[in-house]
């Protein structure tokens, strides 16, 4: 089945729109500048985290004194997670559970608010595949073991009577490697994000057959990391990240003309499917315009990674993520927005 596109609000569209260009035309007055190397988890991006294009190509993060020395395109959470880790780059966005196996390694890293508030996935499979009980002993892509990309799919198989060692899980990596997996039929299902769903959404031979968010809706699809190190020596610097991601997102909400002709830029992709892929975006909300990161939000999270292993104990909250900093730049602000 496709998502149907749906209709979105002229007001709303109008007020945030308002918004989102004073915040980008204006210049606040700051003190000092700060240098930074900024990280993508995804090259090309999924229109989920352009967020940090968004910042970097309207010139939100120089608005707000941050100086992007280097704009380094990765391919993949793990990396992303790895150079902010090593301080090859002092922000970016991943995954939750690359967060907490980095703490839980004894890195100093923190989560400091959701952009991508909410899970964009959904769980794509071939056209003979009607339903959850005709992946029982058939190839299924992931991208790694243990990964979001897989544990997505347990409350699905839960649900339908199947247990994980029912499916043959095939790490593949990505998810445009797990889409181009899935229409050469090497596998049967895989879950993607929805920006690269739309890439093949014309294609007879596969379809949506569930919506990650519908079973999942507290867990946040990434969170904004940075170094604690910064934290401690340079917290004006990081709240300057966090306004500077918000308002990203707030542009996202607001301009979607704007927001389609960044993503192009980037991604390989036509007009018409960067529309959809925005449009479902829009309907689900899942840009952070208020930063995004709660504790329910993070709390769920936290359970959902121990339920599946992804880490073995849970990680005191306060030792991975620091709601402050989200805080302050919603003050700087004018305060939270109506989502």
């Amino acid at each position: 089945m496709m998502f149907a596109r749906s209709a979105v609000s002229n007001l709303l569209r109008t007020a945030l729109l308002c918004v989102s260009l004073l915040l980008v035309q204006g210049h606040a007055s700051q003190a000092e500048e700060y240098a930074i190397k900024v990280a993508t988890p995804e090259t090309p991006p999924s229109f989920h985290n352009l967020y940090l294009q968004i910042a970097y190509e309207l010139g939100i993060f120089k608005k707000n004194g941050l100086i992007v020395s280097e704009f380094i395109q990765l391919k993949g959470g793990p990396l992303a997670t790895q150079a902010v880790v090593s301080g090859q780059a002092d922000v970016t966005a991943t995954d939750v559970e690359g967060i907490l196996n980095a703490t839980k390694s004894g890195y100093g890293v923190r989560a400091v608010s959701a952009p991508a508030a909410k899970l964009s996935y959904v769980i794509v499979a071939r056209q003979e595949i009607t339903s959850f009980t005709d992946f029982k002993g058939k190839p299924f892509a992931i991208s790694r073991p243990s990964a979001l990309s897989q544990y997505v799919t347990f409350p699905f198989l839960a649900k339908s009577g199947l247990t994980k060692t029912d499916i043959q899980w095939l790490s593949v990596g990505s998810s445009k490697d797990r889409l181009f997996a899935l229409m050469a039929d090497r596998v049967k299902g895989a879950v993607m994000d929805i920006a690269t769903y739309v890439e093949a959404r014309d294609n007879k031979n596969i379809h949506v057959l569930a919506r990650v968010a519908d079973v999942m809706p507290l867990y946040p699809h990434e969170l904004l990391l940075v170094r604690k190190d910064d934290i401690d020596k340079n917290p004006e610097k990081v709240t300057r990240i966090v306004q500077s991601i918000i308002e990203a997102c707030r542009y996202l909400m607001a301009d979607r003309d704007g927001s389609i002709n960044v993503f192009m830029k980037y991604a390989s992709v036509d007009r018409a499917q960067a529309e959809d892929a925005y449009d479902q975006l829009f309907a689900l909300k899942g840009w952070g315009v208020n930063g995004g990161m709660t504790k329910e939000r993070l709390d769920a999270a936290l359970d959902t990674s121990v339920q599946n292993k992804a880490i073995e104990v849970p990680v005191p909250l306060d030792q991975w993520a620091d709601f402050k900093y989200q805080a302050e730049a919603l003050r700087r602000l004018g305060g939270p927005i109506a989502e």
